[in-house]
C-alpha cells in the first residue's frame, strides 16, 4: 500500500558572530512543504512554492515507478500539538552578554550565538498528525593563542541556557587556554603505544557518539562486540536533540541501546524496524531524504568511580579532553583531543599535546576499565539533525600518537 506523508517546516534563525574585531548580526527565516511517498521506491519532493496537490501528484509518479517495493513497520504515530519551553530571547541582551563575555580572554575571539525558532507539523497516510514547536540556543565560542581552545555549549530554550553557564565558559576556555600554553609534545618513544586513557568532558562524548554510530540499523555491519559495564540510552525527550515525534511521525520514546556492554537495540527506521522486526521508536530522522536512523540525545549511566580515583589507579596514561573532531575509519575510532594530561604514577605530571587516540572499534566496549560519576553535555549538529550527549569520564585501553 502506498505510504503518504506531508511535512511543514518554518524556521527563523538569529545569529551574533563576534569575531576579533567585528560583530555580525544576521537573521533568517525559511517555510517550505516536503512529500514523502514510500511505494516501489521512495519518492521525496520538496518546495517553497509548489501546492500540496502538485506536490503529491509528482512524489506518487515517481514513486510507482519500477523498484523493490517499501515496506514499513507499524508504530504509533503522534497526534496532538506539542510545545517545549520557549525561553527568553532579545537581540540587545545577547549581544552585551557577547561583548561581557568576550573582555574575559585574550588572544583572538571568536563567539557565534545562535537562536532557531522552529515549528514542524506532519500528516502522514496511517495516522499521524501532529505539530511541534521549540526554540534552540547554542554558543560555540574559541579562543586562539599558542593554540585553539573552544567549548560549545547550548539547549533548549532562549539566551538563560547561555546565561546559567557563564561561569562555567569562562573557567574551562581559561584553564584550557592555560594548559596549552605550558603543553609539551608527546614523547615519539610512546607514540603507538598502548596505555590507559581517561577520555572525559567532549572526548568520552565523542567516543560513545562513534559508538552509537555502529548502531544505525540503515548502515550496520554487526561487527562491534559486546563488552562491558557500559550503558547508554538514547532519549529523543530531553536534551539538545530533543523532539516529541521523529521525522516519520513516530512517537518518540527514551530507549535502552547497550546495557552493561550489551548491545540490545538499534537505531530505526520504520523501514529498517520491519526488517529486523524491532519496535520502530523515533529516530527515522531527515525531512527531504529518505529517513535516516540517527541518534537523539545518549546518555551514558554514571559508574562508580571519582575522577581522583581513575587518575590513582592509572600508572602511565593520559588524561584527553576538548575536541577537534573524532571518526571511524578502516574500523577504528579516532579522537582527536585539543588537550591531554599526562600521567604517571597516579599523578598528572604536566599537559601533552597528542594528535590522536586510537581505538579499535570491534573490541572498543570491551576495553572500557572503568567509567565516572561526573556528567559533561556535549551538544553540535550532525547532518543537519540536532544531537547532544550526556556521559561521564571513560577509562580505557588505547593507544596514542
Amino acid at each position: 500500500m502506498m505510504h503518504v506523508q506531508i511535512s511543514r517546516v518554518s524556521n527563523e534563525v538569529f545569529e551574533i558572530a563576534i569575531r576579533g574585531n567585528s560583530v555580525e548580526c544576521n537573521r533568517s527565516s525559511s517555510k517550505y512543504r516536503a512529500v514523502r511517498i514510500a511505494d516501489k521506491c521512495w519518492a521525496i519532493v520538496s518546495s517553497n512554492r509548489n501546492s500540496e496537490k502538485e506536490l503529491i501528484e509528482r512524489a506518487k509518479e515517481i514513486a510507482s515507478r519500477e523498484g523493490e517495493g517499501v515496506r514499513l513497520a507499524d508504530a504509533k504515530m503522534a497526534v496532538g500539538e506539542f510545545r517545549f519551553e520557549k525561553g527568553h530571547f532579545d537581540e540587545e541582551e545577547s549581544l552585551e552578554l557577547l561583548l561581557d563575555l568576550k573582555k574575559n580572554f585574550e588572544g583572538f575571539v571568536e563567539m557565534i550565538l545562535t537562536h532557531e525558532r522552529i515549528c514542524r507539523e506532519i500528516e502522514t497516510s496511517d495516522g499521524a498528525d501532529a505539530r511541534e514547536e521549540k526554540n534552540l540556543t547554542d554558543l560555540n565560542l574559541s579562543v586562539l593563542t599558542k593554540s585553539v581552545a573552544s567549548i560549545y555549549v547550548g539547549g533548549v530554550g532562549g539566551l538563560e541556557v547561555v546565561e546559567e553557564n557563564y561561569e562555567f565558559i569562562i573557567d574551562e576556555v581559561k584553564n584550557r587556554v592555560r594548559s596549552l600554553e605550558r603543553a609539551r609534545y608527546l614523547n615519539p618513544l610512546m607514540r603507538g603505544i598502548k596505555m590507559d586513557v581517561i577520555l572525559s568532558k567532549e572526548t568520552s562524548c565523542a567516543f560513545v557518539h562513534e559508538i552509537v554510530h555502529n548502531l544505525e540499523a540503515d548502515v550496520l555491519d554487526r561487527t562491534l562486540e559486546d563488552g562491558n559495564e557500559i550503558t547508554v540510552y538514547d532519549d529523543p525527550t530531553d536534551g539538545f536533540g530533543c523532539y516529541n515525534f521523529d521525522d516519520e511521525g513516530v512517537v518518540a520514546k527514551r530507549k535502552c541501546l547497550i546495557r552493561d556492554g550489551r548491545i540490545l537495540y538499534y537505531l530505526h527506521t520504520r523501514e529498517t524496524a520491519e526488517k529486523f522486526k524491532q519496535e520502530p521508536m523515533g529516530n527515522g530522522r531527515g525531512i527531504c531524504t529518505i529517513p535516516k536512523a540517527f541518534e537523539s540525545n545518549l546518555f551514558v549511566e554514571k559508574g562508580g568511580w571519582r575522577f581522583d580515583e581513575m587518575i590513582e589507579e592509572t600508572r602511565e596514561g593520559f588524561v584527553a579532553e576538548g575536541l577537534i573532531k573524532a571518526e571511524i575509519q578502516n574500523r577504528v575510532i579516532y579522537i582527536y583531543p585539543e588537550i591531554c594530561w599526562y600521567i604517571r604514577n597516579g599523578e598528572i605530571v604536566c599537559p601533552t599535546i597528542v594528535d590522536v587516540i586510537r581505538i579499535p572499534l570491534r573490541t572498543a566496549l570491551k576495553r572500557i576499565k572503568a567509567i565516572g560519576k561526573e556528567y559533561f553535555t556535549r551538544i553540535g549538529y550532525e547532518k543537519g539533525f540536532a544531537i547532544s550527549e550526556r556521559c561521564p569520564p571513560i577509562m580505557i585501553n588505547a593507544s596514542v600518537s
